[in-house]
């Protein structure tokens, strides 16, 4: 099984002055990421949003199941194709 890590830890890793949240943005715009939402289990009435690989997204990474909130997932990145997803991102910051 591929080494993978989250987002965050990735950037930091390898020492990457851009916050996750405008990472997160641009792989929305490429396709790579996409927005779902799930209802909140403690507000009624009130929907929580969590982002997740699409199709062309899960060459990059795997969606791993939120150990607290069952039936969402969490995008984690493989280790080793960081480099390459990292170039699309940076290629996209203005």
């Amino acid at each position: 099984m591929e080494k993978t890590d989250s987002l965050t830890n990735l950037l930091k890793d390898n020492k990457v002055e851009i916050s996750t949240v405008k990472a997160n943005k641009i792989l929305v715009s490429l396709g790579l990421l996409a927005e779902k939402e799930r209802p909140s289990s403690k507000y009624v009435g009130k929907m929580k949003k969590y982002k997740v690989l699409t199709e062309q997204g899960l060459r990059y990474g795997v969606n791993v199941e939120n150990p607290s909130s069952p039936g969402q997932t969490t995008p984690h990145y493989f280790s080793d194709t960081f480099a390459q997803l990292l170039a699309l991102i940076q290629r996209e910051i203005k």
